[in-house]
């Protein structure tokens, strides 16, 4: 099998969109079988946050032109008719696929890692509803598979992309990167006196779209009794939004929650992070899956989330799930956390055993074999 991985644009993209095409990129090799050969295809210039293969049968190749322009598209005709490919991949919805090529189609796969933009988990705008409904749509429903990390979101797609999606959805589970591990306590002293967090803090990730959502878990801190010794370590931008700092005010959190640049933030030091954390609060009502839980669970801390289809779907009693909006009930799980060592125990057996399989060489490997199973589908035909 011939497989290209379109990585043209990589910079626009989302940074969870990001991460999931640099862990697959990453971990392909072990997924490749004898005869298999891989195509990066990135923009000339452009960022490369994974490391070369250096294999034979693995070829990087830089383009000239926009992936999104009519010279872009020619290019990546030229490309996949230069090496015979079979196989295209693709996380960008707006991404023209490429043409059949002497008469043989190319398989299209598009991994759909985050769709908040258009599927309606927020306000958008005209511009990002017209590019759903003209673009975006019309090119997954022409593709031959859709990947989904759940089937949660696999539902919310097929909702609103139509019945036509229903049969070309697959769920193939997100991996987690080796990096995240359950870090030693010098270790975790370490990062703390680098990004000088002190001993006792919760911890949240803001991604796009999460800000909102970060106002129930401030006010449940707010609840709790030993707020005064616990601080709020927000990885995200380098500050709240007006309403949130408005919210900060009036809770009386001033001097409690922190913030370091999540851009800035080695991957390895938030791993560390999460490993020495009292708890992580993941409050995102949506039914995208979150990374962060996953590599939470792998740290060891316990986790607090949003209930919602997706997360009870994907990590079931290994989290404590509390319903989005009541920060009683956060504070109340939170209290649970701090104060229960058994509780504690519990759920990291349960985190150790929901995600003892989860590596990205086993996504890479469940992405392989949909590509296979098309070409063989085909090769039938």
């Amino acid at each position: 099998m011939r497989i290209l991985f379109d990585l043209r644009t990589f910079d626009k993209l989302p940074r969870t969109v990001r991460l999931y095409l640099a862990a697959v990129v990453d971990s392909f090799l072990p997924a490749m079988a004898p005869g298999d050969e891989v195509t990066v295809l990135m923009a000339k210039g452009g960022r490369r946050p994974f490391q070369q293969i250096e294999q034979q049968s693995v070829v990087y190749l830089e383009t000239e032109h926009s992936a999104r322009s009519a010279a872009g598209a020619w290019e990546l005709l030229g490309v996949v008719a230069q090496r015979g490919v079979e196989v295209y991949c693709s996380a960008d919805p707006l991404m023209r696929p490429p043409a059949p090529v002497k008469g043989r189609a190319v398989k299209v796969i598009f991994a759909v890692e985050e769709l908040q933009h258009f599927l309606g988990a927020r306000r958008f705008s005209w511009g990002e509803r017209l590019r759903w409904h003209f673009v975006a749509r019309p090119r997954l429903l022409a593709a031959d598979a859709l990947i989904c990390p759940s089937h949660a979101l696999a539902v919310r797609l097929i909702a609103n992309a139509g019945w036509g999606a229903r049969r070309r959805t697959r769920v193939i589970v997100n991996g987690v990167h080796p990096i995240f591990r359950r870090y030693r306590e010098e270790e975790v002293l370490a990062v703390r006196r680098r990004w000088l967090v002190p001993r006792r803090y919760v911890l949240m990730v803001e991604t796009a779209g999460t800000a909102d959502c970060l106002e129930v878990p401030l006010r449940a801190l707010a609840q709790n009794e030993e707020v005064s010794s616990v601080t709020c370590i927000v990885v995200g931008r380098k500050e709240l939004p007006a309403a949130l700092r408005e919210v900060v005010r009036a809770c009386h959190l001033e001097g409690m929650v922190r913030f370091l640049p999540i851009d800035e933030v080695p991957a390895v030091d938030l791993a560390a992070l999460m490993s020495g954390a009292v708890a992580l609060f993941e409050p995102v009502r949506e039914t995208d899956f979150r990374p962060t839980i996953a590599q939470a669970l792998v740290c060891g801390a316990p986790v607090i989330c949003a209930a919602g289809a997706s997360n009870k779907e994907l990590f079931g009693n290994a989290v404590l799930r509390v319903h989005p909006t009541d920060p009683a009930e956060w504070a109340k799980a939170f209290s649970a956390v701090t104060l229960s060592t058994a509780l504690c125990e519990r759920l990291a057996r349960r985190a150790q055993a929901q995600m003892a399989e989860r590596t990205w060489t086993a996504t890479a490997k469940a992405l392989f074999a949909v590509g296979r199973e098309l070409c063989a589908a085909e090769a039938q035909a």
